[in-house]
């Protein structure tokens, strides 16, 4: 008998073109979650929002407003334009003025430098630490630092200069020219 009635329902379905004798809408079991937790959260809200407002209140809100403001007073508008352009010759003269005594003060000392400001190490330091060869240094000094007829600079004394010319190396000297 089972078979029988097997065999009807499957004719049934066949018939009627369903698959089973139970069906869902489309989409139920995956919207069917969000839409008990949207349920559940709204029935938890209350029904009243505990806020009232009086009757033709928002006919009248725009003329209540507009009524309550206090008109403004019109201010006076100052321009700085007009000012800055009175101010401009004053100071350009102050500029220029502070220019010329900064000028006055500042670069009205000439300093000259010398060889007597330097001491006689620093120079040989100098010279030695440079290469320079006897044409650039003469060159450099000039005639009027050593005239060859002043020997001022150098206390000779005799006994000194005698010592000095007998005790001359001839060979050495000419060993020295020659290179």
């Amino acid at each position: 008998m089972k078979e029988d009635l097997k065999n009807s329902i499957d004719f049934l379905n066949k018939k009627t073109e369903k698959k089973s004798g139970l069906s869902v809408p489309e989409n139920y079991f995956s919207e069917v979650e969000e839409s008990i937790f949207a349920e559940v959260s709204t029935s938890s809200l209350p029904k009243d929002t505990g806020f009232t407002t009086p009757n033709n209140y928002f006919n009248d809100f725009e003329n209540n407003i507009l009524s309550n403001l206090v008109p403004q007073k019109e201010s006076k508008i100052i321009h700085f334009k007009s000012r800055i352009l009175k101010a401009i010759p004053f100071v350009a003269a102050a500029s220029i003025a502070l220019f010329i005594s900064l000028n006055s003060f500042f670069f009205e000392k000439s300093t000259t430098f010398s060889l007597d400001s330097i001491s006689q190490n620093d120079i040989e330091n100098w010279l030695d630490s440079k290469s320079f060869t006897n044409t650039e240094i003469a060159n450099a000094i000039g005639d009027d630092f050593l005239n060859m007829n002043d020997f001022s600079f150098a206390d000779l004394k005799t006994e000194n200069l005698e010592d000095y010319l007998t005790t001359i190396d001839t060979q050495e000297l000419l060993s020295e020219i020659n290179n």
